[in-house]
């Protein structure tokens, strides 16, 4: 007397195409994927039923509780790793919605602040300054602007946690020292956006210019 099991294995690639079902006793089933490749964690198997064979066949019995090879296997399959969950474990946390106050939380973990940046006390410091060594990659075609520049947009970084400035204030700022103005200096700075030196940046009041950080700290 010997015990049978029935199985379903189906695999699906809709990217691809592809639509495999196969159906039948579990020991084919498994001998038709590993010809065509999808045995191991491929797919999906369904046990439907078993059925005792030799001698008197018995009616169809359901396979689902059966603590057989198969069974088992399957149970391996689906089994995840590491410990059962224990939500108990997790603190729950009730706040009312609306009542988280970033700014202090920020200040709590001793985050960055942002500032606004005041244009006066950045044109101090510049003009207080000694005049800055060239970047190395002339690529833009005008080393000296290129570095006030990035003096420019590092302290806007570093110092007020801003991400970019619009090109009014880098033309009022530093326009002299670029000696650029109004289009021309647009166009300089949209070159450096094109070579991946600078984000350009849209939905405000006028287009603004953020710096790559790897550029920040080019030489």
């Amino acid at each position: 007397m010997q015990m049978r099991s029935t199985v379903r294995f189906r695999f699906q690639s809709p990217e691809d195409g592809i639509d495999v079902i196969i159906q039948g006793d579990s020991h084919v089933v498994e001998s038709l994927r590993e010809e065509l490749g999808l045995q191991g964690r491929v797919g999906f198997i369904q046990p439907l039923n078993t059925r005792i064979i030799g001698g008197q066949e018995s009616e169809s019995q359901s396979a689902m509780g059966y603590d057989g090879e198969l069974s088992e296997t399957l149970r391996e399959e689906n089994k995840l790793p590491g410990p059962t969950p224990d939500p108990t474990s997790i603190p729950a946390v009730v706040r009312r919605i609306g009542d988280l106050d970033f700014k202090n939380k920020i200040s709590e973990l001793d985050g960055p602040s942002r500032t606004e940046p005041q244009l006066e006390y950045i044109r101090e410091f510049l003009e207080s300054i000694d005049t800055p060594e060239p970047l190395s990659n002339n690529l833009s075609g005008d080393p000296m602007a290129e570095a006030w520049l990035q003096i420019l947009l590092t302290l806007v970084v570093r110092e007020h946690g801003q991400t970019s400035l619009p090109l009014s204030a880098i033309e009022e700022l530093i326009g002299e020292q670029m000696n650029r103005e109004g289009p021309e200096l647009e166009l300089f700075l949209n070159r450096l956006w094109i070579m991946g030196r600078l984000e350009l940046i849209y939905g405000g009041a006028e287009v603004e210019y953020a710096p790559n950080p790897s550029w920040l700290i080019s030489q």
